[in-house]
């Protein structure tokens, strides 16, 4: 582990050093976030540990690249490294560049073309999230990310983005699932557009995803799969995404609502989580602001419902501190409460406060 992050390390300063010297652009950046977070209920026990992934943000550190090719043409790479600021160990299961990884060409005209490991359109176009617009952190993100919101991204993908057209954009992209003889299986394509007015944002997407593997529980069983415990290893036949969302910005509030379905197929049958998501955050100076959303959810019988809330105060537009809220009830007996990557709650509540500090660079 040792010797990777120093060729990690080794490789960003040569990137940055050739491309120091053309006729382009080179960006360092990332964000360090970190906490202690209190949990309510662990399998039947309370827990206190250090977040170390991110608590209001995943941690991060990327290099974006640009060079001029002439007559408004650019070539244009991104590679991101996620890590544990508690550990300083990888992120995304070990991979160097697991957030992102990818090169492309973009012109002023045509729009922009991109290869590699990226994320879909969900996250893109759709990122109206209560986690997203701050409120309630890490944990607030949606039950198991079926609808990829969290940042789930596609490997050996195609993505095509058109120019902004007075406000309005879209793209579409597709995922080869490199199995030999069978084309289709581990492939995925994702669809979205969005469009832009001031403060008003809105957006849509759809991503399906063959051989969907379920990394993250939910605290109930679907399809006849159980999804309690973090991580779970599932595989379903496909899962099919829709989202709409919109937010309105201002000097002082923000407010986003946000709409998605997640209709997982497994064995010729099929079965939708769907998450209703609402959220506004208001700022009382610059330097300090407090919000609260509201997430529920929904899938048979069962009904889940998240509130969060958070309270952040910024030293600069670099560095600030957070307190957040996030709880979650689940309506019925046939389901445990279980937020975004923690484990399993014993009962039908889990309830997480964070105390943290991110800086971006």
């Amino acid at each position: 582990m040792k010797h990777l992050m120093k060729s990690a390390f080794s490789f960003g300063v040569l990137i940055f050093s050739a491309f120091a010297h053309a006729e382009s652009n080179v960006l360092l950046y990332g964000i360090i976030d970190t906490g202690v977070a209190y949990v309510s209920n662990e399998g039947g026990q309370r827990a206190i540990a250090m977040v170390g992934g991110g608590g209001d943000r995943p941690n991060r550190i990327g290099f974006r690249g640009t060079e001029d090719l002439g007559d408004g043409l650019h070539a244009n790479f991104v590679l991101e490294n996620g890590f544990n600021v508690a550990t300083g160990g990888l992120g995304q299961g070990g991979l160097l560049f697991g957030r992102q990884a990818y090169v492309g060409l973009s012109d002023d005209r045509l729009g922009e073309f991109r290869l590699g490991r990226q994320y879909d359109f969900m996250i893109d176009l759709v990122p109206y999230t209560a986690a997203a617009s701050g409120n309630g952190g890490f944990y607030s993100f949606h039950l198991g990310d079926f609808d990829r919101l969290g940042g789930e991204r596609l490997n050996n993908s195609v993505q095509y983005r058109t120019p902004d057209f007075g406000g309005f954009r879209a793209g579409a992209m597709y995922s080869f699932g490199g199995t030999p003889g069978d084309f289709n299986r581990n492939s995925a394509k994702s669809f979205g557009a969005s469009y832009q007015h001031g403060g008003f944002r809105i957006g849509g997407a759809f991503t399906s995803v063959e051989n969907f593997q379920a990394g993250l529980g939910i605290g109930t069983s679907v399809l006849g799969v159980n999804l309690t415990g973090t991580p779970v290893n599932a595989v379903f036949d496909r899962i099919d995404v829709y989202g709409i969302g919109a937010a309105y910005q201002t000097d002082k509030w923000y407010a986003a609502a946000l709409f998605t379905l997640s209709d997982l197929h497994n064995g010729g049958r099929s079965d939708a989580l769907r998450a209703f998501d609402v959220g506004a955050t208001y700022w009382f100076t610059p330097g300090v602001s407090a919000g609260a959303a509201l997430t529920y959810y929904t899938m048979d019988a069962h009904r889940w419902i998240v509130p969060s809330a958070s309270l952040d105060y910024y030293f600069s537009k670099r560095t600030n501190v957070y307190l957040q809220v996030v709880s979650m009830h689940v309506n019925d007996s046939g389901a445990v409460a279980q937020l975004f990557v923690l484990p399993a709650s014993s009962s039908r509540n889990q309830t997480a406060v964070t105390i943290g500090m991110r800086q971006n660079f």
